[in-house]
């Protein structure tokens, strides 16, 4: 902690290598943790946007992505999901698909434990270590979506810390249906074939 605070005041290299470390040690769940945590504000502006843009232009479609479309897009993409009442199975598998996607196969081993061991063979202290952020394996959503759960009793609970609340959420579900959905949101439950 000392040498962290030292670094944080005198070496900003050094500072920037332990944080590459901590992130690291964290591996991707960790870095979602943390875009959960941090981008609540950047989050709700996403689905501020998508649903405005379709009540602007009901007959439009949104593209979500971003570098590799899987990070900062999952996210979004998981929390359109939890609105529209998708059930996690289906939230995780859709979400594990990147990786099929990405890797060009669909033979890939989608354990964090293989992309770790894999990952760590070219580990280099101090510097971010991609092997560990490459893929999108199943875990690490279903870690994300209990992390979640544990901070704040549910994702629902979460879009309401972050401005997401029930207003919101039923003008996304006007756009997203024309307006004939219904969801129940104490339990969050749902069914529909949506625009998603």
């Amino acid at each position: 902690k000392a040498q962290y605070t030292f670094s944080l005041a005198f070496d900003t290299q050094r500072l920037h290598e332990m944080r590459m470390d901590i992130l690291n040690e964290k591996g991707l769940g960790g870095l979602y943790e943390s875009i959960v945590e941090t981008s609540g504000k950047e989050l709700f502006a996403s689905l501020r946007a998508i649903t405005e843009y379709l009540e602007n232009d009901p007959e439009g479609d949104v593209i979500v992505h971003c570098v590799q479309g899987k990070d900062r897009t999952g996210l979004v993409i998981m929390l359109c999901q939890s609105v529209l009442g998708l059930d996690d199975t289906t939230i995780v598998a859709d979400y594990h698909k990147s990786e099929v996607l990405l890797n060009g196969n669909s033979k890939t081993d989608g354990s964090a434990a293989a992309h770790i061991a894999t990952a760590s063979k070219t580990e280099t202290k101090g510097k971010l270590n991609k092997g560990f952020f490459s893929g999108s394996p199943e875990e690490v959503m279903v870690g994300t979506l209990s992390w979640i759960r544990e901070r704040h009793g549910s994702v629902l609970g979460y879009l309401d810390h972050i401005g997401f609340d029930a207003t919101w959420r039923k003008r996304f579900l006007a756009v997203m249906n024309g307006g004939g959905y219904n969801m129940n949101e104490t339990t969050g439950s749902g069914s529909m074939n949506s625009r998603l």
